[in-house]
This record gives structure tokens, sequence and C-alpha cells, in this order.
């Protein structure tokens, strides 16, 4: 979907807003004006240099995030007045240290207890910020910026999530290569796999991941890549479906933050990420110009990618969270229980597979131990 659909399907719904909204006046009203302020916002930071732009684009956000909000399903809120945000809800101490200057991915960003990004972490059934994490890991488990790493970051980026071949060799003879899961976008110098998994909890570790005898789960595959040996209590295309995050229509396996136990939602890495960007501008505005002159900078570059992206990635996953949290709990559930059905207890076999089990019917030693159990039986 082009920036330009994003935008007219999200101008759509002011017309015909979300359930929870419904014919509250009040709702209506704020959803409306929140789209409204947000897509002049974006247009706005779309025609300035980048000295500016991650105000506008944090503003922006900020807008999209009290829409989000007033779309959530009354099945989150604690209170009835849950969907009226207020303040920031995030900030980022230490933002004048000499330290800074060379390497924003210092600076730690958390949130204030109360406030907007805290308010919308609930709302989401999100981690927080509960805990000071720098901002280049924040960064990192961004998906655009897999591959544009501020100078300290670059540790646990947000992976891809797909189901293929093990591609490693082209030799595997008649029974094929076999079915694996791939976590694609992983850096150069990796950790023990299994050290570097744990920060991904939504995808290991898992019960009764399959091994094979000649094959260890996980272990890596082409460059850039972990495979993990299949579940075989998923049908085709259900680990991902069950397990990955859906993100701009793709699946993917996001890293948990220092501190958190579980993937914070990835909008909330947007707004915690552009917060950060804003305040240097707005407050430290020599350090900041210095920073995005690519002329000296390292993280010139980063920068201009995040804030680029920014453009079209954040709106389009301001349409999914509202599509997505704007049903109920119940609905939610019966969706996931749907899914799990589809996707479970379906076991299937690769090509490769299924050639592996007739070589083995066929093989001379199956046969022999066929026989041996035939003569166990008439002897016995």
């Amino acid at each position: 979907m082009s920036i330009q659909q994003t935008w007219r399907s999200l101008r759509s719904l002011r017309s015909d807003p979300p359930t929870p909204i419904g014919q509250d006046r009040r709702k209506r009203e704020l959803f409306s004006a929140s789209l409204e302020q947000s897509e002049q916002y974006f247009k706005a930071a779309e025609g300035v240099g980048h000295e500016t732009r991650p105000v506008l684009a944090f503003y922006g956000l900020s807008q999209l995030g009290r829409a989000i909000a007033v779309a959530t399903h009354p099945d989150r809120h604690k209170s009835p007045t849950d969907w009226q945000l207020s303040g920031h809800g995030v900030r980022v101490p230490g933002l004048s240290q000499p330290t800074v200057q060379g390497n924003i991915g210092r600076l730690a960003v958390r949130d204030q207890g109360k406030g907007s990004f805290t308010q919308l972490a609930q709302l989401l059934d999100s981690p927080s910020l509960s805990n000071p994490v720098p901002l280049a890991e924040i960064w990192d488990s961004i998906p655009e910026m897999n591959g544009y790493p501020l100078p300290s970051g670059g540790r646990y980026p947000a992976l891809d999530l797909s189901e293929g071949a093990d591609c490693t060799r082209e030799d595997w003879g008649e029974r094929g290569a076999p079915g694996v899961y791939i976590l694609s976008g992983t850096p150069k110098n990796l950790p023990p796999l299994e050290d570097f998994l744990k920060h991904y909890p939504t995808v290991w570790p898992l019960k009764g991941l399959q091994e094979n005898n000649y094959l260890p789960s996980p272990r890596r595959g082409l460059t850039g890549q972990i495979y993990l040996n299949p579940q075989r209590k998923y049908a085709r295309g259900g680990f991902v479906a069950l397990h990955g995050t859906k993100y701009r229509g793709r699946s993917f396996a996001f890293p948990a933050l220092t501190g958190n136990s579980l993937p914070m939602h990835p909008i909330l890495a947007w707004w915690a990420a552009l917060y950060a960007l804003s305040m240097l501008a707005r407050y430290e505005p020599e350090k900041w110009a210095a920073t995005v002159n690519v002329d000296v900078s390292k993280e010139a570059i980063p920068i201009e990618q995040l804030l680029h992206e920014a453009l079209e990635a954040v709106p389009a996953l301001a349409l999914e969270t509202m599509s997505e949290y704007s049903q109920s709990d119940q609905e939610r559930q019966k969706s996931r229980l749907n899914k799990m059905r589809h996707y479970e207890g379906k076991e299937y076999k690769t090509f490769g597979e299924l050639a592996r089990t007739a070589i083995d019917k066929l093989s001379p030693k199956s046969n022999k131990g066929r026989e041996s159990s035939r003569s166990t039986k008439r002897r016995q």
C-alpha cells in the first residue's frame, strides 16, 4: 500500500470510525481532529530538512497515538477516560551530557510511569520502558533500521520470520533439502546462537522444536540467517502465523528490550525513537546540527534512513494497530483460536521429508528390520 493509499484509508475512517467510537460525539471529534493534525504534521515533515523533521514527525505520531487510543476497545480500559491521552509519558534524561556528542545511541529512554506513552502501552497490551533503555537498542528493534544501526547498536535487530528450505547445501541428494524456519537479518558477529535467541522470546525457546539427528536446531544458515527445524504440530505457515508479529504485511520476531520479558509494540519503539530525536532537535540544536551533518557524523545516514522511513511506516502501522485493537477481547481470542485450529494438529511434511520416508522404507536396513520383526511374530 502506498503512503497515499494509507492516508486515504485513514481519512475514510473519519466518516466511518471503528466500532468503539460509535456515535460518541466527543470520541468522534477527538478521533477526527487527531487524524487531521497527524496528516498535516507528516506532510509538513516531508517538506523540511532533517534539522526539523523529527519534531514534526514525532508530533504526527503523537496525534496518531491519540487516534489509536480512542479507537481501542473498552475491554482494555481500566477507567472510562483511558482513551484520553495526556502528556508525552516518556523522557530522555542526560540529553545535554557531553558523551552524547557523536553517539546518540547512548541516550537512555524511559517512561514516566504515567502519560501518553505509558497509557498507550497498557491499551496495546505491551511492555513499556520502565527501565532506562539505550536509544541504540530501541533503534535496532525497528525493522526498517536493519542495516542502519547507530554506532553503538546493531546487536539485536528485528528479524524477518519466514519458512523455507535449508539452502546451505546443494547436494542434499534424493532426499531433498529439509524444511526450516528462517530468521533473516542477523548481525555479522553473532554470539552463540542460543544466547542470541534468548532475546527473541516469541520464537525461542519453544517446546517441541524438532531436532533432526544430523541437523541441530538452531544453526547458522546463509549469510544473515538462522535456521530452526520445524515444529510438526503446525501446518505449513502455522509457526510464522502464530509466533510472528505482523508488521506492514510481513512477519517478524522482535527482540525484548532491556528489563522486559516480551517485545514492546512496534509503534512504541517508533514513539521512543522519534521522541528522543525531537528532543535533541528542539533543546540541543547545535549538537543536533552536527549529528545530522553527513560530512562529519557517522550517525547522519542512519538518522536520515529513520526519518525517511517514518513518513510511510508510522501511518501504515497506526492503521494496522487500529484495525486490530478496535476488536473486543472476545473477538481477538476467537480470531486467535480459529487461527490455531487452522494451523495446529495438521502435521505436514516437505517433499524432501516425504522422499526420506520413502527411501528409508525401501532401504535394505529397513527391510531387514521388517523381516526380523515378521520372523519374531511367526516364532511367537
